[in-house]
């Protein structure tokens, strides 16, 4: 890894911190997206102190904006000619269903349509390194089934059936990525990183604040370098070349349910996903409403 550029989402703490902590180790040079000012900083001192290779650089960005991420995208593009790997780390949960400033309920828009726009941006930088890897972490836990009239909890908002929606979309992405990305050298492969303490839930509040507590403080749970493992394996590992499409768990390929297989139900997603994306009318003058999109 060493001098490979790594852009990792959700790198100031938990598992992306650790990956991102490991991977500096290997040598590569990471550039760190990151919330919060303060807690970036402690970050890239934690990262820079194990780093090997060049130091670390932190991107700030809130990714439940879309014209921030837009920002993101343009800032990493003028600071690398490519990108060797990017990896989708960085996920919320909401107790209640509310909206982003795009319009869009927060759940879906950071957990899938974030990376889905942010790899759509920097998609070209990381077809310009040889071999470019794409990583997105996700969940073994998700449905078996996806209601497109309920992607944004129209019908219902349960926090924790919003997050595991968003995994499914998560590996369904994933795939009809690689998909596409056949014949370009790119590979696009997803993971379950397993049960890890981490702050992950931290922002809920009422009894939903039980869960962010257990995720923190339940011994049995793996630590953040452990659930980093099979991230920094799909960034790094040489045995991993060259193949694309997969979901894996402690570092081996798992099979996925059989919805995660439905090109149809993938490729409507997209579509989905890609008119949610557009830029709004404040950003180009001419856009649609997309708030208005829901099929």
């Amino acid at each position: 890894m060493k001098d490979k550029i790594v852009v990792i989402t959700g790198a100031s703490s938990g598992i992306g911190l650790a990956t991102a902590r490991e991977l500096a180790r290997q040598g590569a040079a990471i550039a760190m997206v990151c919330r919060d000012t303060e807690r970036a900083e402690a970050a890239r001192r934690d990262v820079a102190a194990a780093a090997t290779g060049q130091r670390p650089t932190v991107f700030l960005a809130d990714l439940l904006s879309q014209r921030e991420i837009r920002r993101l995208a343009e800032a990493i593009k003028k600071t690398y000619a490519q990108i060797d790997v990017l990896i989708n780390n960085a996920g919320a949960v909401f107790a209640r269903r509310e909206v982003t400033v795009d319009g869009i309920e927060k759940t879906f828009a950071v957990n899938h349509l974030a990376p889905f726009l942010l790899t759509s941006l920097l998609l070209d930088r990381v077809r310009a390194a040889p071999g470019g890897r794409i990583v997105t972490v996700t969940s073994g836990t998700y449905p078996a089934a996806l209601d497109f009239d309920n992607l944004q909890s129209e019908k219902s908002h349960q926090f924790l059936a919003a997050y595991f929606r968003s995994k499914l979309e998560n590996i369904l992405f994933t795939f009809e990525l690689s998909r596409r990305l056949v014949g370009t050298g790119v590979t696009a492969n997803c993971l379950f990183p397993g049960p890890t303490r981490t702050r992950f839930g931290n922002n809920l509040d009422g009894l939903a604040a039980l869960f962010g507590l257990f995720m923190q403080n339940f011994p049995l749970l793996a630590s953040p370098e452990k659930g980093a493992r099979t991230a920094v394996y799909l960034a790094s590992s040489p045995e991993v070349a060259g193949i694309s499409g997969r979901f894996y768990f402690r570092c081996r390929e798992a099979p996925a349910k059989p919805i995660t297989h439905d090109v149809d139900i993938a490729r409507r997603l997209w579509s989905v996903s890609e008119a949610l994306c557009q830029p709004s009318e404040a950003e180009t003058g001419t856009g649609a409403d997309r708030r208005a999109t829901r099929k």
